[in-house]
């Protein structure tokens, strides 16, 4: 299961990018589940339309493995929904055993329409990098990731761009700027144009996420390291 890190400074606009990938992903077939890390709530994500079913939030402890903490939240949140899903199987059969009964009885029927529908069940996992690490330096972000989208605002400033140890631009699959509706038009080029300079063998996508403006060509970007040929040339190898 892919693990796509949306990691940036404060601010810079990542549960809104991750929000809009969530709705688009859904749209193309998969099931994301959205985990926050750090020290916040549910609620962004609810507010971007992602269902609480699948959404998790990860408080690492201080100075514990945080990619292992993320790890082990994916998995109990898998296993919170395959549990959720047996026990809609179990109230299912057992309202269709109760309506046998009544229908021996001539009672009439119980409507099953306030059991809930068995939930998907996630094949792509979209993290939020919040609180774990420091504008562009930590590498624990990197190491969860499958997939690492660099969320950058328009006005961020060259100079702190240029700061030496920015690992995750560095390392960035995809470069994502934000903000470009609400930065004046010149500041935002010139942080695109210096983006596309320094890192001219990434994709760096300008996008106004909150109105999904150019965010479908960052999930085509998504997409296709979904099937990386390094990846499957990965996986021949241990088929051999």
């Amino acid at each position: 299961m892919n693990k796509i890190v949306f990691c940036g400074r404060n601010d810079s606009g990542k549960s809104t990018v991750l929000g809009e990938l969530y709705n688009r992903l859904k749209q193309r077939g998969y099931q994301p589940l959205a985990i926050g890390s750090g020290v916040q709530d549910e609620k962004p994500y609810l507010f971007k339309g992602i269902d609480p079913v699948y959404v998790t939030i990860a408080v690492p402890d201080p100075g514990s493995d945080v990619a292992e903490d993320i790890e082990r939240a994916i998995r109990s949140s898998i296993a919170h929904i395959k549990e959720r899903n047996q026990l809609i199987l179990h109230a299912r059969k057992a309202l269709d055993e109760l309506n046998k009964v009544r229908s021996i009885l001539e009672l009439g029927s119980i409507s099953a329409k306030d059991i809930p529908s068995v939930a998907a069940m996630p094949d792509v996992v979209l993290i939020e990098a919040v609180g774990i690490n420091d504008g562009y330096r930590a590498q624990e972000s990197r190491q969860m990731a499958d997939i690492l989208v660099s969320v950058v605002p328009a006005g961020l400033k060259s100079e702190i761009l240029m700061e030496p140890g920015n690992v995750l631009l560095e390392e960035a699959d995809i470069v994502v700027v934000t903000k470009i509706d609400i930065t004046p038009r010149s500041e935002a080029a010139t942080t695109v144009k210096f983006l596309q300079r320094f890192y001219r063998y990434k994709p760096v996508i300008p996008v106004v996420a909150t109105q999904g403006v150019h965010m479908d060509l960052v999930l085509d970007e998504i997409i296709k390291h979904f099937s990386e040929p390094l990846l499957l040339l990965d996986g021949a190898e241990a088929l051999k």
